[in-house]
């Protein structure tokens, strides 16, 4: 089975086997369990595992850091590389940086200050460990290579693609693997290998918003406009792509229709 054992953790982050299966119990993580009820932790896992270290050496309470946790694991992606990510205290408060975003994780004097891509460097021997366990293993299914592949993408991202493409031989109608593989390769530049996963995704769940909004994306990379544009639109519950589908309709001379996106990405985006 993929992940971290407790010990894993334990040797890595230098915290208790004590206090991770406090934490796991106190309802912040959700790991999974061997056939023998051990605990599996992810790389998301490590980072609030790291956390609640940084937490309890600034002195914090427990019932603080649990409150801060809890909000913390649901700010932290499942579907993107983790390590452009900044933990962090900033005026008392535990928050989340990316790029020019700010998230606030609780309140309370907290002082503390790490970078995720440093953890991810700590942790990617781990994580090549259980792909090269999985290459021995005839019992993992699609979805949990596809989970290795997640994995992979934070802490060692050269390794994903094949997590990704395994998935995909065990499960070639797997939808979130064809969505990853295609990001992946539009990153690298192979505009018509993506293009293909795009679209696979969508012909196996035509209702896929993400594999809709990336093939936008990327049909703006390659400069096919209308393309974009009929992409963007099944992708209509997501703000970005009435915002997208703005931008393009004012690019072409369709002001009207830019701004009946505009209205709609400004309603989706303001506050219930």
């Amino acid at each position: 089975m993929k992940g971290y054992s407790t010990q894993n953790v334990a040797e890595l982050l230098e915290l208790s086997p004590k206090i991770i299966r406090e934490v796991a119990r106190a309802g912040v993580l959700e790991p999974t369990r061997t056939a023998g009820n051990h605990y599996r932790f992810d790389f998301q896992d490590i980072i609030v595992l790291r956390t609640a270290k940084e937490l309890l050496q600034a002195g914090v309470r427990r019932a603080e850091i649990n409150h801060a946790l809890v909000n913390l694991k649901s700010k932290l992606p499942s579907n993107r590389s983790l390590t452009s990510l900044r933990i962090a205290g900033d005026g008392g408060a535990v928050v989340i940086r990316e790029a020019d975003q700010v998230y606030d994780a609780a309140t309370g004097q907290i002082h503390f200050n790490f970078a995720v891509a440093d953890l991810a460097g700590t942790v990617a021997p781990l994580a090549r460990q259980a792909a090269e366990e999985a290459q021995a293993s005839d019992q993992l299914s699609s979805d949990d290579w596809f989970d290795l592949g997640v994995d992979l993408e934070a802490v060692s991202p050269l390794d994903a693609p094949a997590a990704y493409l395994r998935a995909l031989e065990l499960d070639p109608y797997h939808a979130d693997a064809h969505v990853n593989v295609g990001r992946l390769l539009q990153e690298a530049g192979e505009h018509e290998s993506a293009e293909e996963h795009y679209k696979h995704a969508l012909e196996v769940e035509p209702d896929n918003v993400l594999a809709a909004f990336n093939l936008g994306t990327l049909f703006e990379d390659m400069g096919k406009i209308q393309d974009a544009i009929n992409a963007y639109k099944r992708a209509a519950n997501l703000a970005d792509a009435h915002y997208n589908l703005s931008r393009l309709y004012e690019l072409v001379g369709e002001h009207a229709e830019a701004l009946k996106h505009l209205k709609t990405y400004r309603r989706l985006i303001e506050p219930g």
